[in-house]
């Protein structure tokens, strides 16, 4: 997998220093303990939610005794571009901390999945429409917060470009086509361009209608990072008011696959769900 930036390089080379300490036989703990580190710092890097710098990585990789030298120069690459910014850093203000960290990684997924019970996902929003949630969300931003939320919104949209674009597969739930953020005039256009995206090679968008009754994942949205390496695992991302959850515990990620499965046969075909989604887009039509 190419190195896309400090997010996609943090993760791999905690994938890899994890793959290496296990093969050792040691624990996050007796590593922390060697290096007199705290062992959430062990966590933080195997997670690839901390950078790890060349130094502290040469340890670790010497520690486990790796002495390929070419494969030792690759980690502490590797380590040298963790510590590199991602784009969302410039919006470091107005981006949760724990999303963001979803966000560096999304450009490194071959796949998104995600479902909506309430809003339309992300990255099928207009700038209009996000606008309106915004301005929903947080009613006491200034016009320069706002202006900036919106703007890191679009800006994400920009990894569905290009030949190494990820397959985004969304289900929403039929509630969200009728639900008018910002208005009649901007939910028209909101649905016309879900439906113009779905009409993309690489996206898929599905609708769970209102006569699906009840389904797995009651409490809420989610997305599922996938990637093309199996041996990377899953990474759920589900956001709350305050805070967004960051899931890569492998028992957790099952009952996730579970919920996405179960939406994905509750959801009508994406024939049908653009059929759902032009007719609402009809209703709303100035």
């Amino acid at each position: 997998m190419a190195v896309q930036g400090g997010s996609v390089a943090r993760r791999k080379l905690g994938i890899e220093l994890r793959k290496l300490r296990l093969s050792k036989g040691l624990t996050g703990e007796q590593v922390a303990s060697h290096f007199d580190w705290s062992p959430s710092k062990v966590s933080r890097i195997e997670r690839g939610q901390s950078p790890t710098t060349p130094r502290d990585c040469r340890d670790l990789v010497t520690l486990y005794g790796l002495t390929e030298q070419s494969q030792v120069d690759a980690l502490v690459q590797l380590a040298s571009v963790s510590r590199s910014q991602d784009w969302w850093h410039r919006y470091d203000d107005v981006v949760h901390k724990q999303f963001a960290h979803i966000l560096g990684l999304e450009a490194a997924a071959s796949s998104v999945l995600t479902f909506e019970p309430v809003v339309v996902p992300g990255l099928l929003q207009t700038a209009r429409y996000a606008e309106g949630l915004v301005l929903a969300n947080g009613p006491s931003d200034n016009e320069d917060h706002v202006r900036r939320r919106v703007e890191a919104r679009m800006l994400r949209q920009q990894v569905l470009a290009g030949p190494e674009a990820p397959r985004v597969h969304a289900v929403i739930d039929e509630a969200v086509l009728h639900r008018r953020v910002g208005g009649a005039d901007v939910m028209h256009e909101q649905l016309l361009h879900i439906a113009e995206a779905a009409s993309r090679p690489n996206t898929t968008v599905q609708v769970l209608p209102f006569g699906a009754g009840a389904y797995m994942p009651v409490q809420g949205g989610f997305i599922t990072l996938r990637f093309a390496d199996a041996e990377d695992g899953d990474i759920v991302s589900v956001e709350l008011l305050a805070r967004t959850l960051y899931i890569d515990d492998a028992r957790e990620i099952v009952r996730y696959r579970d919920a996405w499965e179960s939406v994905l046969s509750t959801a009508v075909s994406p024939t049908d769900s653009l059929d759902l989604i032009v007719a609402a887009a009809k209703e709303t039509k100035p």
